[in-house]
């Protein structure tokens, strides 16, 4: 003879632990944090897809911007100064993205953290 029962003292599970994560954001503002990796200071500019201005920072070599909520989805990262310039980046976000975007030690221009 079996005996089924739906309570089993060993197994419990705790509302709080269940989809901690994806409770953590819900519909919160993109993030983007640019860091300065190269062996050049730059400029960096962060555009709407209309091409208006959204954030604007001089970094020297080892700084970054912190992270940076954008209202817009649809962006271009630019970094320039008097030996590269005009390197871009076209992005789309989502709500809760938090990108990072580096000038690496060759001075390029690159997404590397999601």
């Amino acid at each position: 003879m079996v005996n089924c029962t739906t309570d089993s003292p060993e197994i419990q599970e705790r509302p709080d632990d269940l989809n901690y994560q994806v409770l953590n954001c819900i519909d919160d503002l993109p993030q983007l944090k640019i860091t300065n990796n190269g062996t050049d200071s730059f400029d960096f500019a962060i555009y709407g897809q209309d091409y208006s201005q959204l954030y604007s920072q001089a970094l020297s070599t080892s700084e970054n911007t912190g992270w940076l909520e954008v209202s817009n989805y649809e962006v271009i990262v630019v970094a320039t100064n008097d030996v590269v310039y005009g390197q871009k980046l076209e992005l789309t976000l989502v709500p809760c993205d938090a990108m990072e975007i580096e000038i690496d030690v060759n001075n390029g221009l690159i997404l590397v953290g999601i």
